[in-house]
């Protein structure tokens, strides 16, 4: 019995030491198949990254109209017919060009709202034109501008013209926005994309300083 349990121990001694090794080698094994992966994972975060990086693009070159001729249309909350006299009564109007399609001129809505109310002291106002609708039988588009304003709590007026008139003439992108003065003439413009409300507000301040030289 001494004997085997000698033997017993003997063998039980060898096995743990080769459990031990066999441990060991496996810990490498997987360590170096963890290592791989790794590096893999590191190269596909590479690739999702770059393609963020992009070349700036540049902006078309746009030919300002003669905005003081054949402005004819209709004020899309009363239906009301609106003429060239609407600009008569402020020192600057900011027309702001969008589409109900164009998220970009969605998000700056509030931002033009809330330029109307600080604007109105120095005697400019804000207007929108709608460049996707030209009159009243486009009656989706017509009903969708309506629920934008409303949803936005937009108090500027927006009005409808004729897609031949000079307003929309030469238009590439929207939203595009005109600084003109109260006989319609450009001040300042074409400003192409977005703006905040300061930003906004720093161009009417600069428009302002043009009108008095």
């Amino acid at each position: 019995m001494k004997d085997i349990k000698l033997f017993g121990l003997n063998g039980c001694k060898k096995i743990a030491v080769l459990a031990f090794l066999s441990c060991a080698a496996l810990s490498v094994f997987c360590a170096g198949k963890k290592d791989k992966p790794s590096v893999k994972t590191e190269d596909k975060v590479e690739e999702a990254v770059a393609p963020v990086v992009q070349e700036e693009e540049k902006v078309p070159e746009v030919t300002v109209p003669d905005l003081t001729l054949n402005f004819k249309g209709l004020d899309l909350a009363t239906g009301m017919e609106v003429d060239q006299k609407e600009f008569a009564p402020a020192k600057l109007t900011l027309v702001n060009i969008w589409g109900t399609f164009c998220q970009p001129c969605l998000v700056e809505l509030p931002d033009l709202e809330k330029l109307s109310k600080k604007v109105m002291w120095q005697r400019v106002q804000v207007v929108g034109i709608l460049c996707d609708v030209f009159d009243t039988s486009f009656k989706g588009e017509l009903d969708l501008a309506k629920k934008i304003i409303r949803e936005k709590n937009v108090s500027y007026r927006n009005f409808i013209i004729a897609k031949n008139t000079p307003w929309l003439k030469g238009i590439q992108a929207v939203p595009t926005t005109y600084i003109v003065d109260s006989k319609g003439k450009v001040v300042l413009g074409p400003i192409v994309g977005s703006r905040s409300a300061d930003e906004y507000k720093a161009l009417v301040d600069e428009a302002l300083e043009k009108i008095k030289k």
